[in-house]
């Protein structure tokens, strides 16, 4: 299992989000080297075996596979980390009852509810339950995502939240929640990023976002942004294939 908590916490880490459900974009952005990669199966093509294909690729890497779930619904969880996925990245979070409900998902009683089965695929069908067990609810990484002013307005009482790991503002929603869809750079968007970025300092948390196209990282960083998605399988195919394209055709 490759988990990611740690290193997420001490450091920037770098992923890429996985849109296209397929497997061997998968494997092989893992072998490039980023440190997670996030499946997605809110906006992406992939399904549950889809994805859970994409999974058992990664197994030989030391790429951590996240899951992004459709919903905040504990079934599509337990499922996921059963699996193997080493965190889960839920959408739309509003306030700190969702997130509190979010956490306990993903963990094991007495912390949480999640449902026990000392044969799934995560523990190795058994054999390495032992094992896994005892790190599930210490090292499954929890990724909130904050998308709309709801949750902004709440946002200090979420970041407190026990066992959540990482705010991640998603920035296509909140802007289009706030009135500027895609003005990233408005007064409304740095109030909000500063206000997010104020509570995940005040409560040592860790802050993410996927990085659009054209944008400089730089900035991110020297404003506190460590877990950082920088790009998404099908942006990358297509800047590749425009590439090749231009190599022949001006």
């Amino acid at each position: 299992m490759n988990f990611i908590k740690g290193k997420a916490a001490s450091g920037i880490t770098k992923g890429l989000f996985m849109a296209s459900g397929a497997v061997s974009p998968a494997e092989i952005a893992a072998r490039c080297g980023y440190d997670w990669l996030l499946l997605d199966m809110e906006h992406g093509l992939g399904g549950e075996q889809e994805t859970l294909r994409q999974i058992t690729a990664m197994q030989s890497t030391s790429c951590a596979p996240i899951v992004r779930i459709p919903a905040l619904r504990s079934e599509y969880i337990k499922r996921l980390l059963d699996f193997g996925a080493a965190g889960i990245m839920c959408p739309m979070i509003e306030n700190a009852a969702q997130a509190k409900e979010f956490v306990r998902a993903l963990r094991y009683p007495p912390e949480g509810i999640r449902g026990l089965s000392g044969a799934s695929r995560a523990a190795e069908y058994s054999f390495s339950f032992k094992e896994y067990f005892p790190k599930a609810n210490k090292d499954i990484l929890a990724v909130a995502q904050i998308e709309n002013a709801s949750a902004v307005a709440d946002i200090d009482a979420i970041a407190a939240t026990d066992g959540l790991d990482v705010l991640f503002i998603g920035h296509s929603d909140l802007s289009l929640n706030l009135g500027v869809y895609g003005k990233f750079d408005s007064p409304e968007m740095t109030r909000t990023e500063e206000a997010v970025l104020a509570a995940v300092k005040k409560h040592r948390k860790t802050a993410g976002m996927l990085l659009k196209a054209n944008m400089d990282p730089a900035p991110y960083l020297i404003k506190g942004f460590r877990f950082l998605a920088l790009g998404t399988d099908h942006g990358c195919m297509e800047q590749a294939f425009q590439g090749l394209l231009k190599k022949i055709i001006p």
